[in-house]
C-alpha cells in the first residue's frame, strides 16, 4: 500500500500521463536558471490540461515574468485552443506589447472559440492601438466578445472616446449598446448630445443609465421625459440618474413616479427626490406602506 501511494504521490508531482512522465519541478528550475529550452516545453505544456499541467505550468511562466515573453510570442498562432487562451492571458497579465498586433488578429477570426479572452488582454495590455479592433469587437456575433471588449475599451477611459463616438451613428443595435455603456461608465461630456440624439432609439434603457453616469445637468429634460417612458427599466434609469443632477423641475416630475406601477420605479424616485431636495422622502413598497427608500448612498 505505502509503494501504491508513493506512486500515486509521485504521478500527481511529475504530470506523469499517457504521454510520458513531465518532471514539471525539474522543468521549472530549469527555467528559471534561464534555459530557453525548459521554458518552451513549459509553453507546450499549457496545451495539455490532464492533471492541471496547463494551470501549473501557466503559473510557473507567468512567475518567470519577462524571460517567458519570447516563448510565448512564438506559440500565440497555436491552433490548440487551450494553449492559446492561456498563451493570450498571460501575454495580457505582463502587459507585452508586442503582442497586440497577433492577440487582434485572433480577436478578428470569428472561427476561433473563447476570443473574449482576446478582448479581455487588450484592456490589460492597454495599448492604443488596439482600440478600433475591441470597437469593431462590440458588434461581435458572440455576446461574451462584447461583453469584454466593452469592459476594456473602458479601461482606456478618455483615449476610447473619439472611436466609440465614430463608431455610434451608424452601430447594429448590439454594438450600440456596448458602446453607450462604455461611454456612460468612461463620463466624458463629449457623448452628452451623441447619447442625447438617442433617447428615443432601441438601446434608450442603455442611454438612460449612461446619461445618468455623466452627471451632466444637460441630460435633466430627457431624463424627465424617460419617466413617461412605457418600459418601467428606463423609467427606472431615468428616475436612478436623476438624483445627481436634477433641479426643481426634476423634484416634481419625481413626485408624481413615486405612485408609478411599478415598486423600484417608486423607490428611486423617492431615493432620487431626497437627493435633489434634501428632503425625507418615502415610497409605497409591495404591502402598500410608506417607508423610506434604502439608503444606498453614504
Amino acid at each position: 500500500m505505502r509503494i501504491l501511494a508513493f506512486l500515486l504521490l509521485l504521478l500527481t508531482l511529475t504530470g506523469c500521463t499517457e504521454r510520458g512522465p513531465i518532471d514539471l519541478p525539474g522543468l521549472e528550475g530549469q527555467a528559471r536558471g534561464g534555459d530557453s529550452g525548459a521554458i518552451r516545453q513549459l509553453v507546450d505544456l499549457l496545451a495539455r490540461p490532464e492533471n492541471d499541467l496547463s494551470s501549473r505550468s501557466y503559473a510557473i511562466l507567468a512567475d518567470l515574468g519577462q524571460a517567458a515573453v519570447p516563448a510565448l510570442l512564438d506559440a500565440i498562432d497555436t491552433p490548440d485552443r487551450v494553449q492559446r487562451e492561456h498563451v493570450i492571458a498571460a501575454l495580457g497579465n505582463l502587459k507585452v506589447g508586442k503582442a497586440v498586433p497577433a492577440i487582434i488578429e485572433v480577436l478578428e477570426n470569428p472561427e476561433l472559440g473563447r476570443r473574449y479572452v482576446a478582448a479581455w488582454a487588450l484592456g490589460e495590455i492597454g495599448d492604443p492601438a488596439a482600440v478600433p479592433a475591441l470597437v469593431a469587437a462590440l458588434g461581435d456575433r458572440d455576446a461574451e466578445v462584447r461583453k469584454y471588449a466593452t469592459r476594456s475599451l473602458i479601461k482606456f477611459n478618455r483615449q476610447a472616446v473619439p472611436s466609440l463616438l465614430a463608431y455610434l451613428p451608424n452601430a447594429p443595435v448590439e454594438g450600440a449598446a456596448g458602446a453607450i455603456r462604455a461611454l456612460g461608465d468612461i463620463a466624458d461630456r463629449r457623448a452628452l448630445e451623441p447619447l442625447l440624439a438617442r433617447v428615443g432609439g432601441p438601446n434608450r434603457r442603455d442611454v438612460y443609465l449612461a446619461l445618468g453616469k455623466l452627471r451632466d445637468s444637460g441630460a435633466e429634460q430627457a431624463l424627465i421625459a424617460g419617466l413617461q417612458d412605457p418600459d418601467w427599466r428606463v423609467r427606472m434609469n431615468a428616475a436612478m440618474a436623476l438624483g445627481p443632477l436634477g433641479g426643481p423641475a426634476a423634484a416634481a416630475a419625481l413626485e408624481e413616479t413615486r405612485e408609478d406601477d411599478v415598486m423600484v420605479v417608486r423607490e428611486w424616485s423617492a431615493r432620487s427626490l431626497e437627493m435633489i431636495t434634501g428632503k425625507h422622502s418615502t415610497y409605497r413598497n409591495a404591502r402598500g406602506e410608506y417607508v423610506a427608500p434604502y439608503k444606498i448612498y453614504h
